[in-house]
């Protein structure tokens, strides 16, 4: 009897360890699962280096996604999110309504490559994403959810580059100008829409350098003071 009471003590130990195992590596579980799961949906490299799913609580985050180029368009990264992080409501998500609490959102990089014939590289992500979801049949769990609302976004964007190879292929920098804006209260697309928009459109006006200071060169000596000064008749 006390060797039986023994070897049960043990195996339930050994149990024990091993679901502290199970519950360390968890996260990397998914992650490994992430990564793949989204090369299958876009045809296209992808790293993603830290997700966590707590969906008894509706929470998410990911941390250092980084989705790749097509080859033809060079392979190199084409976004960086650094953070994306969701608060849901977890009953709701259940019946496939998407109600957003909290939804921070920090994009490190976004790189734009025109090739020779013209076409960009989110030309081609879009192509190949559609020919991917054509050969897919539609079931319940890959129908979109109805999306029910956000409470708060903190917005962050920051760093675009634009690389025309039908001209020289060097890459132009640009600061995309949002730092943790907070939008709230967007009750339906609609007005997800409506209240990001004007955040969108100043990044776009970024991107391109549209009302970005034109720099100085050869530049004139500055005049004197006394001259400066004189009023013109």
């Amino acid at each position: 009897m006390k060797f039986l009471l023994k070897w049960a003590f043990r195996l339930f130990l050994l149990l024990l360890v091993l679901l502290a195992v199970l519950a360390l590596s968890f996260d990397t579980i998914i992650t490994g699962i992430a990564e793949g799961r989204l090369r299958r949906q876009t045809g296209l490299e992808v790293h993603l280096g830290k997700l966590e799913l707590r969906p008894w609580s509706g929470r998410a985050r990911a941390e250092q996604l980084v989705i790749y180029n097509p080859a033809d368009f060079g392979g190199g990264p084409l976004v960086n999110v650094a953070e994306l992080h969701v608060e849901y409501d977890a009953t709701l998500a259940k019946e496939r309504k998407l109600h957003l609490s909290v939804l921070r959102f920090n994009l490190a990089e976004l790189n734009i490559v025109v090739n020779k014939e013209g076409q960009s590289n989110l030309d081609g992500v879009r192509k190949a994403v559609e020919e991917i979801r054509r050969g897919q049949r539609v079931t319940r769990t890959n129908t979109p959810m109805e999306f029910a609302g956000l409470d708060m976004l903190n917005l962050t964007l920051g760093k675009g580059t634009w690389t025309d190879l039908r001209v020289s292929g060097t890459p132009r920098e640009f600061d995309l100008g949002i730092r943790n804006e907070v939008v709230q209260d967007m009750k339906d697309s609609k007005e997800l829409v409506a209240k990001l928009t004007p955040l969108l459109v100043r990044a776009g006006l970024a991107f391109f350098g549209v009302g970005q200071p034109a720099p100085v060169t050869n530049a004139p000596s500055a005049l004197k003071t006394s001259e400066a000064a004189v009023p013109v008749k």
